[in-house]
């Protein structure tokens, strides 16, 4: 995605930047009385001006900052829970979780709120008509304030549910699958290679910025690092088809790759189906023991895998670069990225292996890129299989595929 709009979407994930946003406008709202207390008819403001202002505004200070402390510890837990039973890499979808920013954010922002006013009423700043306005204000944010208490208390309820973070895992996968349909191998782009500034992760490229050099230079450009791959200092993450290349014009082109110390699932599905089997892989350890996950995540990946294999290139929502050569996501890549470790860990428990099977199987039977495969991908399932489980356990697998089930 475009750069800028790539750092906007990573400054709105961090929760200091929506938790400053409600402070201000908190902040805000308490000295606007001073701006619109002039409008306020004088029958109005003897009815609400008087000393109820100072009690709405001291409970409201006095409880939000509990309310807030509170919020902030059971979000912890949530975060701390979900690292545990699911995978560390999960908790960046806790922390980035909008519900829970915006119930934290209002209550930050309603507490401000409530000490500014409280210590401007306190102060005689605004006068009868001002503390009119504040009155109204207060009823304002005392509704908003018990909406988003009520919202953060749904919304906890599930934050911390294994079930609910392979959901949201599923949708932001599905997300940025839909971007990367299965293509054909591109030709590849003869020229000069560009090499990466730092090691790190690739974790977002600018391809606008790519197509504006290509045609500026009148040539192509082969992208050799896709998002989520690793790239020492100095190993090429470029290729752009001129005999020649600037410092400039190299400069400009690294540019256009954001390197991190980490992944991100942001334009990375690969990552997203990664997690989704390091979550199948700790529900399959001895400490845990619990193979529904694993099947779980099994069905989790035959759906996401089918869609996108059912896809073309005309259902890609991204816009089109044509000077911008990107690699295509394998089909046998994404089967291995989530099905390898359900099969390296899970063939011993009959139920995953016949649910591991019967998946393979059923996306072996598609006309689509992942057909071919996840047949060899079953084929090894199947040998694992035989060779980890008891023998009566071993003669259900092949009636499962015998017609008998």
């Amino acid at each position: 995605m475009n750069r800028w709009r790539y750092y906007w979407r990573l400054l709105q994930s961090q929760i200091w930047f929506r938790a400053s946003l409600y402070a201000a406008f908190g902040v805000a709202a308490a000295l606007v009385a001073v701006v619109v207390a002039p409008l306020v008819p004088q029958e109005v403001a003897n009815r609400l001006g008087g000393t109820s202002v100072d009690s709405i505004l001291t409970i409201l200070a006095s409880s939000l900052l509990a309310v807030a402390t509170f919020s902030l510890g059971a979000w912890v837990s949530a975060y701390t829970s979900v690292s545990q039973s699911a995978s560390p890499r999960v908790a960046a979808l806790v922390i980035a979780d909008e519900p829970t920013q915006r119930a934290l954010s209002t209550f930050v922002g309603a507490f401000l709120y409530a000490i500014v006013a409280l210590s401007a009423v306190q102060a005689d700043i605004y006068g009868p008509q001002g503390r009119a306005v504040i009155y109204l204000t207060s009823l304002l944010i005392v509704g908003l304030v018990a909406f988003r208490l009520l919202a953060w208390i749904n919304r906890l309820a599930s934050l911390a549910r294994l079930s609910h973070m392979i959901e949201l895992l599923e949708r932001t996968t599905a997300e940025w699958l839909q971007l990367q349909p299965p293509s054909p191998t591109p030709d590849p782009v003869a020229g000069q290679e560009v090499g990466c500034p730092v090691s790190g992760y690739v974790e977002n490229i600018d391809l606008e910025a790519l197509q504006g050099l290509a045609e500026g230079a009148g040539c192509r450009i082969e992208i050799l690092a896709p998002v989520g791959s690793y790239r020492r200092r100095g190993e090429p993450i470029a290729r752009i088809g001129l005999a020649s290349l600037s410092d400039g014009l190299a400069s400009e082109l690294q540019s256009a790759f954001v390197i991190a110390a980490k992944r991100s699932f942001d334009q990375d599905p690969r990552y997203g189906l990664i997690v989704l089997a390091e979550i199948g892989e700790r529900a399959l350890s001895p400490a845990i023991n619990d193979p529904g996950t694993a099947i779980q995540i099994a069905g989790v990946a035959v759906r996401l895998l089918d869609d996108w294999g059912r896809m073309t290139p005309d259902d890609a929502t991204a816009p089109i670069q044509d000077r911008v050569v990107r690699p295509g996501l394998e089909p046998e890549v994404l089967l291995t990225d989530v099905f390898l470790p359900l099969i390296r860990y899970g063939m011993g428990d009959l139920a995953v292996a016949i649910r591991v099977q019967k998946g393979l199987r059923s996306l072996a039977g598609s006309a689509t890129p992942v057909a071919t495969p996840a047949g060899k991908l079953a084929d090894e399932a199947a040998q694992r299989a035989r060779a980890a489980l008891p023998k009566e356990d071993r003669a259900r697998f092949e009636a499962a595929f015998s017609g008998q089930r």
